[in-house]
């Protein structure tokens, strides 16, 4: 029972964590982009709990595998939109792998993903939450990959066709719809599970 608990804690950690790597750079960037926008708006970026979606927060919980909230972008030219998608992807891979060096070469977890019963609480829990972050941030990027207009995989599309993203927009619900799905099979997560312990093996 103690060992559910914190898991569950830790991946509700791990999940906000990785949200908000994954749209605090995009926000920056968006900033840089748009110099002279409103400083009350370039401010509200710090927000950081803005960028936890709270049923991808959820599915982080109970699947390893959600997505944040997006910062409400006005972006008017492609360039902004592609660099915006390239960096959401960039920032989540760059989380997958520092975690994944930390876990290999730091801490010592080998693909079985095993705890020790030796640890205190900090610690198991400090363990949980970067194998958390390893999973989630990787079933994130692939959570990315689906074309959602506000997803990463969305913001490429429309920086390099709009009449592609416009098509998307079109059939937004039955793609996320079809998402879902997939996340509730775990299709993601097992996929996801299935690399990481490749590599920490």
């Amino acid at each position: 029972m103690k060992i559910q608990l914190i898991r569950l804690l830790a991946a509700f950690i791990a999940g906000g964590i990785v949200m908000i790597l994954h749209e605090f750079p995009k926000a920056l960037l968006y900033n840089k982009f748009n110099p002279n926008q409103d400083p009350k708006k370039k401010r509200n970026i710090y927000k950081l709990h803005h960028y936890i979606d709270p049923i991808g927060i959820l599915l982080c919980i109970t699947n390893q595998a959600g997505f944040s909230k997006p910062y409400m972008y006005r972006i008017k030219d492609r360039k902004t939109n592609f660099c915006l998608g390239i960096t959401g992807m960039a920032s989540l891979l760059f989380t997958f792998l520092t975690s994944l060096l930390v876990l290999r070469f730091v801490l010592g977890i080998n693909s079985g993903l095993n705890y020790s019963r030796t640890l205190g609480n900090a610690q198991l829990i400090l363990q949980f939450v970067l194998v958390y972050i390893a999973l989630i941030s990787l079933s994130m990027f692939m959570v990315n990959l689906f074309p959602v207009s506000t997803f990463d995989m969305g913001l490429c599309i429309a920086g390099k066709s709009p009449s592609k993203y416009f098509t998307i927009i079109k059939n937004d619900y039955f793609i996320k719809v079809m998402l879902i799905l997939v996340i509730m099979f775990q299709f993601i997560t097992t996929f996801s599970t299935l690399i990481l312990t490749s590599l920490l093996g």
